[in-house]
């Protein structure tokens, strides 16, 4: 599920720790090209072209589906390229089945906003009240974790707790677990809390397990015949077979007590009707839900707010989340404003959700190819002012930054200096940017970053 999802959210948060507010360089960081702002949506041959480039040219994925939705009913379409597996050369298509991972967690949010609606819960209802007695459900100074606080990442609860296959064994680490800070507070990415938030939806509606819940309260009710927690036999012969970062084929991520944190399947066909739902643009019973789920909730990282499941960008209003798994990567997102919409589904670890920034206008930056030589000088050791590392490394035409205690991420070229990380469900409005400059020598000698209008510079050492 979400390894990195993409950058996720811990990733923002060692970025922003990193960064030196005030800084005065701010004035020297231009991006070479303007954004763009088009008046429609990109056609599908636009969308395709890029899609062959990434699959053919680049590598980056044994297969690729995108789908675009707009409050004009001439404007859905989906295109795919590329094959579900290396023995499998059927192009996937709008009726491909992905693993959609953390995108799952807007599903589960939306299951809260309909009990909400349905009176069966209230936001503000601390989360004992639907743990059976034995469970001790963690405090900090008396204050107690709600609902609201498990759907906005603002519980305290942790990342991840690995290698539970029963609600005993999380309602075990739940009991055990001290809360570092008061809940409600500061934002804190945790599968753990929306995985238990799943389990505690299904327990108060009296279903047999996440799935009965998502197909009774959401799928069916919009029609979305393809989008599961445990395929059907007819969808696992659609299924694109998830594939590692270096394209080996891998398995499903299956971990059914965490289901309602990213174990949904679903298909660009449904995921385009998904969003047209919370866009407004179908008539649907879930509206009330849907409405509440998009209203944002709280703070989440940087200016950006989050609601019950959706992340809401500052700069753009966009709604957006992403997804990751040990094979698959997928993103969503869509404007209230220009009413249109997005998806990238793609069968492999790595993340692809520039595509979208590519594809909407919303990304200022066209990808470029910097010369081996160059890019070689931009690797090495940067320092901080308060001594932390930033580790740039190049592998032949790609390089990757690697900040502290952080696995390592690729960055991207809009020009021969500058690049960007495309910050994934953080934020769909904007990326870190990251440029490279010389000393009067000709030396690569500091790398200056910007992310939200805030900066940074790091020294690189010798």
């Amino acid at each position: 599920m979400s390894a990195r999802e993409s950058l996720d959210k811990c990733i923002l948060t060692a970025i922003l720790s990193l960064l030196l507010a005030g800084c005065a360089i701010g004035s020297i960081f231009q991006p070479p090209t303007p954004t763009p702002n088009p008046s429609r949506l990109p056609d599908s041959d636009e969308a395709k072209a890029l899609l062959v480039q990434l699959v053919d040219v680049e590598k980056r994925a044994p297969g690729i589906v995108v789908g675009m939705i707009a409050d004009d009913p001439q404007e859905r379409w989906v295109v795919g390229y590329g094959r579900l597996s290396a023995t499998d050369d059927r192009v996937p298509d709008a009726d491909t089945v992905f693993e959609i991972g953390s995108i799952t967690k807007v599903f589960t949010g939306i299951l809260l906003a309909q009990a909400v609606s349905n009176g069966e819960v209230k936001l503000d209802d601390p989360i004992s009240m639907y743990l059976p007695e034995v469970v001790t459900a963690p405090e900090h100074e008396g204050k107690s974790i709600t609902l609201l606080d498990l759907a906005t990442h603002t519980s305290g609860l942790p990342r991840d707790v690995y290698d539970l296959q029963t609600l005993e064994q999380m309602y075990t680490v739940l009991s055990g677990y001290r809360l570092a800070h008061e809940p409600g507070g500061s934002y804190g990415y945790s599968n753990f809390g929306m995985g238990l938030l799943g389990n505690l939806l299904v327990q108060r509606a009296g279903q047999a397990d996440y799935e009965a819940l998502l197909l009774e309260r959401i799928c069916r009710r919009l029609g979305m015949d393809s989008t599961r927690v445990q395929l059907t036999a007819e969808m696992q012969s659609r299924l694109a077979v998830p594939h590692t970062g270096s394209l080996a084929p891998t398995h499903l991520w299956d971990y059914p007590i965490m289901a309602g944190a990213g174990m949904i399947r679903s298909t660009a066909n449904d995921l385009l009707t998904f969003l047209a739902a919370n866009m407004g643009l179908t008539d649907t019973e879930l509206q009330p839900a849907l409405q509440l789920a998009n209203t944002p909730q709280r703070p989440s990282v940087g200016r950006d707010t989050i609601g019950l499941g959706w992340q809401v960008a500052a700069n753009t209003g966009f709604h957006y989340h992403g997804g990751r798994t040990n094979g698959s990567y997928s993103y969503l997102a869509w404007d209230p404003e220009r009413k249109f919409g997005v998806v990238v589904l793609a069968n492999v670890q790595v993340d692809v959700d520039y595509v979208v920034r590519l594809l909407i206008g919303r990304m200022p930056f066209t990808l470029v190819q910097v010369d081996p030589q160059v890019l070689a000088s931009y690797a090495g050791s940067y320092q901080l002012p308060d001594g932390k590392i930033v580790t740039f490394h190049v592998d032949g035409t790609r390089i990757f930054i690697q900040l502290p205690d952080e696995p390592e991420y690729e960055i991207f070229a809009s020009s021969e200096s500058h690049f960007f990380l495309p910050v994934s469900e953080l934020e769909a409005s904007s990326a870190l940017e990251i440029a490279f400059y010389r000393n009067d020598r000709g030396e690569v000698d500091r790398v200056v970053g910007l992310l939200g209008g805030v900066t940074y510079e790091a020294k690189k050492v010798p």
